[in-house]
């Protein structure tokens, strides 16, 4: 694993000639070229980054956490997904050429609007699952610049604040950090809209939805939400953030405390199953 990683190193630095050795100093111009080389491809073998999809050492300068094959296996999805139709309301990927999904169509969702980054699938889904349960916070940083680009697309209106779906307080506390109010507070901050966090609160400790069929799901989150200071959104313009939209049983929840306030509320996450 590690030849072949030197091997992959090797060929980005013949190719990249940033990464070449410079003139050599302090007097040792008579070690071979060869050994010179190889020196600086072990180097860059123990200290550079990896990507956090694939492994493989980051060593072009535009490549941030992720690598250039990396970043284009996801920007290769959405583009596919761009051509497809979606329910205007939920974004559901329709087979029809209608604007609502039957869903839709019998129960209105409480949200005006709900819109994903992607789909919840391979390197995607892997890269959320490793930001919330490992704990590698430097991805907020991507996922944040991908709900910007999903904001600018597909949204693009004012709002009064940015409201981040609360996470359970056990499972947060053995994580350490909020996953989701870390990305919103780069949100509030880049798009100017202000951070209403600690307002929508879990009060309930529950199962994790992934785990559950989609009846389970309905029940699990049954009081699970609370505002505790809902005048301060009575009447507003809220952008809902979550990470994952699966059935839109988390969503739901939120948005129905919010919409009873009167607060028009549209939602946004990262990818959809």
């Amino acid at each position: 694993m590690i030849l072949g990683k030197l091997q992959i190193t090797k060929y980005k630095l013949q190719t990249n000639p940033k990464l070449q050795c410079s003139k050599p100093k302090y007097g040792i111009g008579s070690i071979p070229g060869w050994l010179k080389q190889l020196k600086h491809i072990v180097q860059l073998s123990i200290f550079l980054p990896t990507c956090k999809g694939c492994g493989n050492h980051l060593v072009y300068e535009e490549e941030d956490l992720l690598c250039k094959d990396c970043r284009a296996e996801i920007a290769n999805i959405r583009y596919h997904d761009s051509w497809l139709n979606i329910c205007q309301h939920c974004g559901r990927i329709l087979d029809h050429q209608y604007e609502r999904c039957g869903e839709c169509i019998l129960q209105s969702p409480p949200y005006r609007k709900h819109r994903s980054y992607s789909r919840y699938q391979d390197l995607l889904r892997q890269l959320i699952l490793i930001y919330k349960y490992k704990g590698i916070e430097k991805l907020k940083r991507l996922f944040a610049d991908y709900y910007i680009q999903l904001y600018a697309e597909k949204i693009d209106e004012d709002f009064d604040y940015i409201v981040p779906v609360p996470p359970d307080r056990g499972r947060n506390r053995k994580r350490e950090f909020n996953p989701i109010l870390e990305i919103a507070k780069i949100l509030s901050r880049r798009l100017e809209i202000p951070l209403l966090s600690g307002n929508l609160v879990k009060i309930k400790q529950t199962l994790p939805q992934a785990e559950l069929t989609r009846a389970q799901r309905i029940t699990n989150l049954e009081g699970a939400f609370k505002l505790k200071h809902p005048e301060k959104i009575t009447g507003k313009k809220i952008l809902l953030i979550d990470d994952v939209y699966t059935t839109g049983t988390t969503i739901n929840k939120c948005a129905q405390l919010l919409v009873k306030q009167e607060a028009d509320v549209v939602a946004l996450t990262l990818a959809r199953s």
